[in-house]
């Protein structure tokens, strides 16, 4: 094993560089060797001893700590880095392509990390960040196939160790833990529920848990660090009730040895944002519900602790210790991060990480770095370091910048203090940057120089405004392709309709009203079905504000109109009835 950093370490991979900080306290970068090619994958492992990335026609395996070279993997079109849980294997992908041969093309691809060997590999077509999962001995890799999920031993990738077969398998998910567990997911299919199993690794005659629902075409997974319970995020890509685009989702608790499981009851409507498991306790975290959303703890029996508050907020992280919550608003949102002690059950601070897409804790818990990455957005594009006091520490533009990555360590190596701790000495803090001002309307070029009143507001503005080949500022508006005679003609007509209208002429009087023509029997039956399936919708609407269905405005004035409506049915049937007689 390398010896334990005496600070924190990030890696950042961007366009034209990459590149190693050693992160607060201290403060000091360490670029790679810069390839002849963009880097298209940059990976620590998850132990934080080596560091690879994938660049031109080979993968190179560093040591994280001193990037010593490690082994090289001679491999062309790599854009996938991974590593086995211990750093023992890597893993690499590259975009499928069928040989000429025929033969089968192994594009998901296990090698040796210390010596660069090839072990084996696997046909994998489409991307997928879990498409080869190991448990934390690595005693095992798992891969999907259709209707089961096999199990390789590392050193033996060419035969399946162990089989489970489920019927209709969508997706699985490894546990970590020392007693690994496999949960696999069936989607509901016609009038049958999704099912979602879970079973022991190696003991696969009878699933340890198991449960059903409706309204799931596909699931995220979200296991507590120990591999004893499971959070299940079921999702449907339309809702049927036309509430919400972005489809529908539910929460699901699961005990791995399935003592208990149940539905987290959620107390808005809308959206689930996104899930978090403390690291330190059996609890986890939810940001849930149409914006502005909620944010709330809840327990082991998936009861809720405590309310976070209601914010424009999608995301939630807990850091390495579980004392620190970071709740934040990412994507289309205003990058604005909420600090809570979790001990306290208090608000620490607010961050302003405008136009950030990437939120990471660093492994020590105190610093909380935002990222602006392309290709989501490609201007602004940087790191920045929050201290959990709320200081900026560290501020670095970097174009183009695609991933960073802070370097795994153990949280013990980094002992929290019983009260949080103020921002080290001598680590400079930084002011943010003020905000900009309102630019204003834009305004081209050739219209900077004049009077804003004067300037054309469009190039169709511009052509109004030319008289003989020359814009005129302040000028009268002339019709496109107007000639100078045409427009005097047409002011001429203008001036003789002003002198033969009377100035003093007498306003005409008003037309008297026209008598209503007399109602029909057939014009009366119309207007009364009308009216009937208005009170038809009134009844909809008041059987669901019964029900605690949240209603609109206009919505719940259409219900008080119902008299109004009784009335006029009324009054119809009664005139019905004169016309009938």
């Amino acid at each position: 094993m390398a010896a334990p950093p005496e600070h924190t370490q990030f890696a950042y991979r961007a366009l034209k560089e990459m590149g190693v900080w050693d992160a607060p306290p201290a403060s000091a970068a360490r670029t790679l060797a810069a390839p002849a090619q963009a880097a298209k994958a940059l990976k620590y492992s998850a132990n934080g001893r080596f560091l690879a990335w994938a660049a031109g026609d080979e993968v190179r395996v560093a040591d994280a700590q001193t990037l010593a070279p490690v082994a090289t993997i001679a491999r062309a079109g790599v854009v996938d880095v991974r590593f086995s849980p211990k750093g023992t294997y890597v893993v690499t992908w590259e975009r499928f392509s069928k040989p000429a041969d025929g033969s089968a093309g192994h594009n998901l691809l296990v090698w040796d990390a210390a010596s660069g060997a090839a072990r084996g590999g696997f046909v994998h077509r489409t991307f997928s960040e879990d498409a080869l999962q190991w448990t934390d001995d690595e005693r095992h890799c798992a891969k999907l196939f259709p209707g089961e999920v096999r199990f390789y031993a590392p050193g033996a990738l060419d035969a399946a160790a162990l089989t489970l077969r489920v019927d209709g398998a969508a997706s699985f998910s490894v546990s970590p833990g020392r007693a690994p567990s496999v949960a696999v997911f069936v989607p509901e299919r016609g009038s049958k529920p999704a099912l979602l199993r879970m079973y022991a690794v190696g003991a696969f005659a009878r699933p340890t848990a198991s449960k059903t629902f409706f309204k799931a075409e596909k699931v995220d997974f979200y296991w507590h660090r120990l591999g004893t319970s499971l959070l299940v995020l079921t999702q449907t890509d339309v809702d049927n009730t036309g509430r919400s685009y972005y489809g529908e989702s539910s929460l699901y608790f699961l005990a791995a040895a399935g003592t208990f499981d149940c539905r987290v009851v959620l107390d808005r409507e809308g959206p689930i944002h996104d899930v978090a498991w403390s690291p330190d306790e059996k609890e986890f975290a939810v940001v849930y519900g149409f914006m502005p959303a909620k944010a709330a703890l809840f327990n082991h029996r998936a009861e809720p602790v405590f309310d976070l508050g209601t914010a424009p907020r999608n995301l939630v992280r807990f850091n390495p210790h579980g004392r620190v919550l970071a709740v934040a608003g990412f994507g289309n949102l205003s990058g604005a991060i909420d600090l809570w002690d979790r001990k306290k059950l208090a608000k620490i601070c607010s961050i302003d990480a405008h136009g950030a897409s990437l939120c990471a804790w660093a492994p020590d818990g105190r610093y909380l770095m935002a990222a602006t990455l392309s290709p989501r957005l490609r201007v602004d594009n940087g790191i920045r370091i929050w201290h959990y006091s709320g200081a900026l520490v560290h501020s670095q533009p970097i174009d183009e910048l695609y991933y960073v990555e802070w370097r795994p360590a153990p949280p013990a190596r980094f002992p929290q203090r019983a009260a949080l701790s103020p921002v080290p000495p001598g680590i400079a803090v930084r002011s943010p940057a003020p905000p900009a001002k309102p630019a204003g309307a834009y305004r081209p070029p050739h219209a900077r120089s004049r009077p804003a009143a004067d300037s054309p507001r469009s190039l169709s503005d511009m052509a109004e405004r030319k008289v003989f080949g020359a814009a005129v500022p302040g000028a009268a508006r002339v019709p496109v392709g107007a000639s100078a005679e045409m427009v005097a003609k047409a002011a001429e007509k203008k001036r003789t309709r002003t002198r033969k209208k009377p100035k003093d002429a007498e306003p005409a009087p008003p037309a008297a009203p026209q008598p209503a023509e007399p109602l029909s029997e057939v014009d009366a039956l119309k207007r009364i079905r009308q009216l009937k399936k208005k009170l038809a919708q009134i009844d909809a609407l008041a059987a669901r504000r019964d029900a605690g269905d949240a209603l609109e405005v206009n919505q719940l004035a259409k219900i008080e109109s119902r008299p109004l409506i009784d009335a006029e049915i009324a009054a119809l049937a009664a005139k019905f009835s004169s016309l009938s007689a």
